[in-house]
């Protein structure tokens, strides 16, 4: 009898660890609706720092959600789903006429730089081309590979308004403000005037710094261009505290003559040479 009741007892629980088993299968096992967010890293090839930009990978599935605009491995064709006409109307919102906009595609080291030029290219035919866009930049910007990378389809476009005029000009993470010739006031131009109204409207939606660098061409003494620099700096930096932003937010130096970014050899070289570097961080 002992024996009857102790071979049942087996049964059972060989029974119960079955189906234990079986519903594992069924609840845990059988979710393939998945995006995975892959963040490779993305090379500034102006410098040497390494920043990290996510980049998504798409799986294949019926119910996983497409993005407005994306990529396959190889191909320089830029490719979009429903919703990329939302995309598309926020990215035409922001132009202006003293504005031209920079499209950032990827690329893989394998692939080639002119991979991601001729995707941002397409981009741009993509956003209406020249009939609705008189101004664009392309760039292309280098992702590390990941696992995969060669079979599913990926995204990563980056999109930016940059100011660019007689007195403005805006050049990677920083503003270049022009000042005509031995002068360390501010030009009385609209386009500085509207864009330093901007800078200090989005200042105050953060806590971000300036930095502000001045420079001049070689005309004079170093010493003199050196203060004169900083008063430039200076100039910009009294400009953003009257329109609200805290002084202590803001950092004023000089570089003086040293650090030219144009030849001084010419009237247009020493023009783009006298300047304020604006940088935000």
């Amino acid at each position: 009898m002992n024996k009857f009741l102790a071979f049942i007892t087996f049964l059972l629980f060989l029974l119960l660890l079955w189906f234990s088993n079986n519903k594992y299968q069924t609840c845990c096992n059988n979710n393939k609706n998945v995006i995975e967010k892959v963040p490779p890293v993305v090379v500034n090839e102006d410098s040497n720092n390494v920043t990290e930009t996510p980049i998504t990978k798409i799986e294949n599935d019926e119910d996983t959600k497409t993005p407005p605009l994306f990529y396959k491995w190889n191909s320089n064709e830029a490719l979009t789903s429903e919703g990329w006409d939302t995309k598309k109307g926020e990215i035409i919102s922001g132009k202006s006429d003293s504005n031209i906009l920079q499209i950032i595609a990827p690329y893989f080291k394998e692939e080639g730089k002119k991979m991601g030029i001729e995707r941002a290219k397409n981009v741009f035919v993509k956003l209406g081309g020249e009939n609705t866009l008189k101004n664009t930049e392309f760039k292309a910007k280098l992702i590390e590979f990941y696992e995969d990378a060669k079979t599913t389809q990926f995204e990563g476009t980056d999109f930016n308004w940059l100011v660019r005029n007689e007195n403005i000009k805006e050049v990677d993470n920083k503003v270049l403000i022009y000042f005509p010739s031995s002068s360390s006031k501010k030009i009385e131009n609209e386009n500085i005037i509207r864009y330093l109204n901007n800078v200090a409207a989005s200042l105050k939606n953060n806590d971000k710094t300036v930095t502000l660098s001045g420079h001049a061409d070689n005309s004079g003494n170093a010493i003199r261009n050196d203060k004169l620099a900083l008063s430039r700096a200076n100039t910009i930096k009294n400009e953003l505290v009257r329109l609200g932003i805290d002084a202590s937010r803001i950092t004023a130096i000089s570089h003086g003559e040293a650090k030219p970014i144009a030849t001084n050899s010419t009237r247009a070289g020493r023009q783009k040479n006298r300047r304020v570097e604006l940088e935000i961080k």
